[in-house]
């Protein structure tokens, strides 16, 4: 099953020389998951384990091509606030452009115009 996750789907794509496996020379990401929360007690497949499992609160660090996204938990590259802006930002676009009516744009929980 993670093989299909990994270099199963960079290679229909032609990238499995970059990409899909860990070997020198291809371009890297890796999740490192802290298996100390009640979801990840007892299993006996590691691979069932990741791909069922997993929840964000469950990566302890993400590395992206190189590049330190998450450590101890905690996001590292930018603010949770920036995250959640963009992400409204690009679902309201894609609304926009699938003609999807809604009420009012999204806008990120907690935020002066979602407690409106």
């Amino acid at each position: 099953m993670l093989e299909l996750g990994t270099i199963e789907g960079a290679r229909p794509i032609g990238l499995d020389d970059r990409i899909g496996s860990l070997r020198p020379g291809k371009r890297a990401d890796l999740i490192l998951i802290s298996a100390r929360h009640a979801n990840m007690g007892v299993f006996t497949d590691p691979s069932h384990l990741v791909i069922e499992a997993t929840f964000p609160e469950n990566e302890d660090a993400v590395v992206v091509d190189g590049r330190i996204l998450k450590r101890g938990g905690k996001l590292t590259s930018l603010p949770i606030d920036e995250i959640l802006n963009r992400a409204s930002t690009s679902l309201n676009a894609v609304c926009e452009r699938a003609n999807w009516r809604v009420e009012k744009p999204f806008t990120p929980l907690g935020t002066k115009a979602e407690s409106d």
